[in-house]
């Protein structure tokens, strides 16, 4: 009896062991959770800001400054806030985080606080300084008052006296003089920095303990238990600036050593003094026992400072992993149900006490800095794996959607046009439909360019053999093309270069083939030129050589336009384009259309419009589908021009009538997919579904994108991280929808059914190949930050086969 009472204990302790799914003796963050809490809590207090003196923390003795009212914007309490937003804009895929702090910047004109010397005023130039670096956002955030005030600080005689002469200083000021010299590129900023913070360091540091004294005031100053007296919070601040300092310093200046070292310093001292409970007390080296209540505010810095370490090699993983996933087990423990943080000690200047329904903005930034940096830190070491419901054709590929055809069936084989996120390399995956199985990936051009628009476009030519043209994203006048063994796809010819000459700087991209049977001819048609207007170069031998560069589509709306056009083949003597006046980022636009067959362009009722030989197509020329703004004019809280159209899919139906698909840009927040189909007499135009969010801030006007079925376009496939039909946010990622969308449904009637559900990594712009009895749809999965930050898997589906 006593041995099978010992066994089952045995069976039970090693079952608890593996429940815990722990190499370093912590139970590991679930990546999602953490994201989804981290937003919650930023979520809470923007619906909460203009009212945050009703939930702010107040001592149980008043003080001559304590009160409830809301804290200047301006203010380094919320200067905190707005650092920690911040950190999370670089992770969550919701805009408006980033919108919100633009919008505080904007109605502040980017001004400092009042005070010209003072540490405290300077820290909201953090904001500022982070959001210029948005390529998108340089025009709008702007860092001249910041500027002006470092400047005048330099030059004049106070700015030469010791002025941060408390440690929580060292987060308020250094950061920003560090980011102004990086952003500037002038290191007398760097320099004077590095001059205060040597003063506050020689006077404020502890070289026994490792960790700074709040003030000078402090130096006699002991705990309880006979310790010497350091703030959690004021060490807090001290760590959490050097986190968000070092990356701007210099790699190769010779003062970074001693910053590195420092924060190496406290992490050490740090680790040692964390409570059973994950937190640290408010006084760092007081009995726990005399600190009964958690404190939310220093622990969240600490959190985030050593989840940074890690991330930047600074910190041995190993060491400091359980520190950090201790620290926010606990921490997300004091987040109420409303997403308010609490336990955040009122502004101070030493340890103090904390309550459990009160908070304060500097705590709750803590604490997305913390909540931002541990995704960062379990999205490296901890990924979630990929979906495993659906077949993967090809590992390591990603693509844009102006390059076609980027799949094709010929022989049983399903041939993947794709471009390593990873490495830069231009791949072609080659699936066997019989067997469905993968049969090889191979490098077409090793380490050519980190981007997803240097996608091969491919096309089948007669002899069985498959060409592939790829090019940079528009920084080479070159292309590059191979082409296959007829009876073999995994042997492919040298690759080969054109030259396209022409006087202007700009490079080639986006190559699409398309060949016109009556011609004989394959075109390939790219955008190249001053304005990256849409031209095509011609092959006679289906893409052995080319020449008959010709200008295809010219923009009409004045100012630097790029009219995007896509491409499809109506029948084998016709390609149809559907194509805007522009960049959505620069101009409301329309959507048009119009068929090209040889060599004249015609609406889709065979009404002549002109000849290319009378000129390019003009944008206004086509069939206008849809009306959009028609302006350039937009907020500066919209990054592309509200009511601007994207086009996205086309197809035909059986009587070769043209249906396109297409996005409409309202805001960051808020796409519609449309539908225009032709009935063989008139256009019938309608929305269709809700599109979700933008995919990431600098392209605010990118969706996941739909598809149709080329032989049934009445078949749709859609990507959208919100109910398709309503537009509720779910919380969730980007999933693939089908419906079916006949000629007079609308978003009233459309039924959409998930495809993939429960995702741990967004499913993006679908595509269906059909040919030889099979249909495949296919789509991207994995994390996608941007078009060069990428790392996707192509799934999908084998929808049919042929009959045996």
């Amino acid at each position: 009896m006593r041995s099978i009472l010992t066994i089952c204990f045995i069976f039970l302790l090693c079952h608890a062991c593996k429940q815990q799914d722990t190499s370093m003796g912590t139970d590991i963050p679930n990546q999602k959770e953490v994201l989804q809490l981290t937003e919650k809590v930023a979520n809470w207090q923007i619906e909460t800001f203009e009212d945050q003196g009703k939930y702010r923390a107040l001592p149980s003795t008043k003080r001559a400054w304590d009160n409830r009212t809301k804290h200047h914007d301006l203010d380094w309490t919320n200067a905190a806030l707005y650092a920690g937003m911040f950190e999370l804009t670089k992770v969550s895929t919701y805009p408006k985080y980033i919108n919100w702090l633009v919008s505080i910047g904007d109605r502040n004109e980017w001004n400092l606080h009042r005070r010209m010397y003072h540490a405290d005023d300077h820290a909201v130039g953090q904001l500022y300084l982070s959001l210029n670096q948005n390529i998108r956002l340089k025009k709008i955030a702007s860092i001249v008052p910041t500027k002006q005030r470092f400047d005048s600080i330099m030059t004049s005689e106070e700015g030469q006296k010791y002025l941060w002469d408390w440690c929580d200083a060292l987060f308020m000021s250094p950061p920003v003089w560090a980011r102004l010299a990086k952003v500037t590129k002038d290191s007398t900023y760097l320099q004077y920095m590095d001059s205060q913070y040597k003063m506050t360091y020689n006077e404020l540091w502890d070289p026994e303990e490792h960790l700074f004294y709040r003030d000078k005031s402090f130096f006699d100053s002991r705990e309880k238990n006979g310790s010497k007296v350091f703030w959690s919070r004021g060490n807090g601040w001290v760590f959490a600036g050097l986190a968000l300092m070092i990356p701007d310093l210099p790699e190769d200046w010779e003062g970074r050593a001693f910053y590195e070292t420092l924060f190496v310093q406290m992490a050490e001292r740090l680790k040692a003094v964390q409570r059973a409970d994950g937190t640290w007390s408010g006084g760092l080296l007081g009995d726990p026992n005399d600190y009964p209540t958690i404190e939310t505010s220093g622990s969240s810095f600490f959190t985030f400072g050593m989840a940074w370490g890690i991330n930047s090699g600074l910190l041995d993983r190993e060491t400091y992993e359980p520190v950090v996933f201790k620290a926010w087990h606990s921490l997300k423990n004091c987040v109420n149900e409303d997403g308010m943080l609490g336990y955040v000690q009122p502004i101070g200047a030493a340890p103090g006490e904390s309550f459990k329904d009160y908070t304060e903005v500097y705590g709750i930034g803590a604490f997305l800095a913390a909540g931002s940096e541990l995704y960062t830190y379990l999205n490296r070491f901890y990924p979630l794996p990929r979906d495993e419901q659906h077949a993967t054709f090809m590992k390591d590929g990603g693509w844009c959607w102006y390059q076609d055809p980027r799949a094709l069936i010929s022989h049983g084989k399903l041939l993947i046009g794709g471009l390593s996120g990873q490495s830069g390399d231009v791949r072609l995956g080659i699936y066997d439909l019989k067997s469905a199985s993968l049969d090889s990936t191979l490098v077409l051009h090793k380490e050519l360019q980190t981007d997803d628009h240097n996608v091969p476009a491919l096309y089948k030519r007669p002899d069985g053999g498959v060409l592939a043209v790829w090019a940079k994203h528009g920084s080479e006048k070159t292309h590059y093309y191979t082409i296959s063994d007829p009876d073999n796809y995994l042997l492919w010819g040298d690759v080969k270069s054109y030259e396209h000459v022409y006087d202007h700087e700009n490079g080639v991209t986006y190559m699409n083939l398309y060949h016109m049977e009556n011609e004989d001819r394959l075109y390939n048609f790219y955008r190249d030129g001053s304005t990256f207007n849409p031209f095509f170069i011609t092959s006679d031998d289906h893409g052995e050589t080319w020449g008959n560069r010709s200008h295809f589509i010219a923009n009409d709306i004045e100012g630097y336009q790029r009219p995007y056009p896509r491409y499809y083949q109506i029948d084998p003597n016709t390609v149809g384009i559907s194509y805007t006046d522009g960049h959505p980022r620069r101009y409301g636009n329309n959507l048009y259309y119009a068929q090209f067959t040889n060599g004249t362009f015609y609406t889709a009722d065979g009404t002549e419009i002109k000849h290319l030989a009378e000129g390019p197509l003009r944008t206004s020329e086509g069939e206008k589908i849809f009306a959009g703004s028609d302006t350039d004019v937009k907020s500066i809280f919209t990054e592309s021009v509200p009511r601007s159209a994207w086009t996205c899919a086309m197809a035909t139906d059986q009587n070769n009538h043209p249906h396109m698909g297409y996005s409409v840009y309202l805001n960051d927040a808020d796409h519609r997919f449309r539908m225009a189909s032709w009935d063989g007499q008139s256009w019938h135009d309608r929305e269709i579904a809700y599109a979700g969010k933008c995919l990431y801030k600098v392209e605010s006007s990118y969706t996941g994108l739909l598809a149709f079925d080329p032989e049934d376009p009445e078949k749709v496939y859609i990507s959208t991280d919100v109910d398709p039909s309503t537009g509720a946010d779910l919380g969730g990622v980007h999933e693939i929808y089908e419906a079916l969308v006949g000629i007079d449904d609308d978003i009233s009637s459309i039924e959409w059914k998930a495809v993939t559900s429960n995702s741990n990594y967004r499913n993006i712009r679908p595509i269906i190949v059909a040919d030889e009895g099979y249909k495949v749809l296919l789509w991207l999965n994995g994390p996608w930050h941007d078009y060069t930050d990428y790392d996707a898997d192509v799934k999908g589906i084998i929808l049919d086969k042929p009959n045996a």
